[in-house]
């Protein structure tokens, strides 16, 4: 039999019976749809989850004095930093270095006392790295004040820690914080002169800004800082060796925000795994309805099967038809499967999908998710389901071809 009319035959087999075609092509079609979609929800969460994670407060990256993480100890702190600063200032690598200090402290109002860390900031640079100015809902931003002391008291609140002290624009507040170099007890009064609102109930009700100098003195430190916080230009080429170990007699670590969350980074590597899996459940469902589409037509099509093996037809030529006939399901299904994934995802990653404010990993999704179109999604995709439906026509085409020609004719339907 020429191979032409091997193909031919397949290809009117296919549509012989089009309603169980169409069934088990829709089948195989909403089965690359899902997973499509899923790959595009995994990829638009991943990207909304470090997005958020790094643009909020954290950064791309944070250099700091070894050790400090472990417990905020405020005495590990980055000496000269002034100096470092300027090397950070002239990489080219480095969009945004915002200084800080960082301390635990505890903040008293006329009518309550809360706990909080406290962050000292350059606020032009807090500006540039992360939405600390875009969520302020009430009052002024941090800005370099006038040089007097009350320019200086500027005091930032979350809504929720401000709900705590039960303080509002102007009222005052006592900062009592542990000094370095001994622990001395130190207190400094502070107007609040701005509330903001991450729509994260963790940093609203436990961050408190101050500016830089004024939480370098709080602190009894010169021009040292804890923490530098890093923004990097995408796609990063930030050498990040360059300021690890010793700095003017002080070890210095440079950490990736992958090593700052790692429970973040470890959900983003699970979710690729998640995929992989879903994917292999759709591919197992859809090939055990594809094998008993193929055996449903094998068997009302044995007669002729017969019929074709007792005039000369090769076994091995009706495992070839069979299997032409899964690769033309195959790719009517991988088609259509592309077309409803494709507008399904393109419809979702302009409108967005919102969860509203669902916790993460420590990370609030703020925003709507809005699903990632990808090239792997309309390539090895398609063509693995192609694949899958060649591999799961090979035991219906080896039964066919397996098929005695004096038994398969006295059965007919």
């Amino acid at each position: 039999m020429p191979k032409m009319l091997m193909l031919t035959l397949a290809l009117r087999n296919v549509f012989r019976n089009s309603r169980r075609t169409l069934l088990t092509v829709g089948l195989i079609a909403c089965g690359l749809a899902a997973l499509m979609f899923t790959d595009a929800m995994v990829r638009g969460m991943s990207q909304s989850m470090v997005r958020i994670a790094t643009g909020t407060l954290l950064g791309q990256a944070q250099i700091h004095r070894a050790g400090f993480r472990r417990n905020n100890d405020v005495d590990l702190y980055i000496t000269h930093s002034d100096h470092l600063l300027q090397l950070l200032h002239d990489d080219p690598a480095v969009a945004v270095a915002a200084p800080r200090v960082i301390t635990g402290a505890m903040l008293a109002s006329s009518e309550n006392v809360a706990a909080a860390m406290v962050y000292g900031v350059d606020g032009a640079a807090e500006a540039q790295l992360g939405k600390l100015q875009q969520a302020m809902v009430a009052g002024d931003y941090l800005h370099a004040g006038n040089g007097s002391a009350e320019g200086q008291r500027q005091l930032l609140v979350g809504t929720g820690l401000a709900r705590l002290l039960e303080v509002e624009l102007g009222d005052r507040v006592v900062i009592t914080v542990s000094q370095i170099q001994g622990g001395d007890l130190s207190q400094e009064l502070f107007r609040v002169s701005g509330m903001f609102h991450f729509n994260d109930r963790m940093l609203d009700q436990n961050l408190a800004f101050i500016t830089l100098p004024r939480g370098q003195r709080l602190l009894g430190m010169d021009t040292g800082v804890h923490e530098i916080a890093l923004r990097l230009p995408a796609p990063p080429a930030f050498d990040w060796q360059r300021y690890n170990g010793d700095w003017r007699g002080q070890v210095l670590q440079t950490l990736s925000w992958e090593k700052l969350i790692p429970q973040l980074s470890g959900v983003l590597e699970m979710s690729n795994v998640s995929t992989l899996i879903v994917a292999g459940i759709l591919f197992m469902l859809v090939a055990l309805g594809l094998i008993n589409s193929m055996f449903m037509s094998i068997y009302e099509r044995q007669y002729e099967f017969g019929v074709l093996l007792a005039l000369g037809t090769r076994p091995v030529q009706l495992f070839w038809q069979i299997l032409y006939e899964g690769f033309f399901i195959g790719v009517l299904s991988a088609l259509s499967g592309l077309v409803l994934g494709g507008l399904l995802t393109w419809w979702k990653a302009a409108t967005g999908i919102d969860y509203g404010n669902l916790e993460m990993s420590g990370v609030t999704l703020q925003e709507p998710i809005f699903p990632m179109l990808h090239w792997a999604q309309f390539t090895w995709m398609p063509l693995s389901i192609v694949l899958m439906t060649l591999v799961a026509s090979l035991y219906p085409a080896w039964h066919a071809a397996r098929l005695q020609p004096t038994r398969a004719m006295r059965k007919t339907l």
